[in-house]
């Protein structure tokens, strides 16, 4: 669903931290990745497009505020699977 088109971007950035989420809630990309993800026809989104979504969803809190486009981060309210080993998230170094 991160990559249907018929979907609004902040969706579709939801729709990618459920998707590529560990389980703390962190969905980690690759430089270039999650835009690359949202774009359409092979064409990566834009940076600003990307930061523009990510703005959007962060707004209407389906991600958290903490979210970059290289780690999504699922807010405890929509994801709460903290069972399992660690993976520790090279961006978010608190968990």
């Amino acid at each position: 669903m991160a990559q249907d088109l018929r979907h609004q971007l902040a969706y579709r950035i939801h729709f990618a931290a459920l998707g590529w989420a560990d389980r703390h809630g962190h969905a980690s990309f690759g430089p270039g990745k999650l835009a690359a993800l949202l774009g359409k026809e092979g064409k990566p989104l834009s940076d600003q497009s990307t930061n523009n979504a990510l703005a959007r969803a962060k707004e209407l809190e389906l991600v958290s505020p903490r979210s970059g486009a290289a780690c999504l981060v699922l807010p405890s309210h929509v994801f709460q699977k903290r069972k399992g080993a660690p993976v520790p998230c090279r961006l978010h170094l608190d968990r």
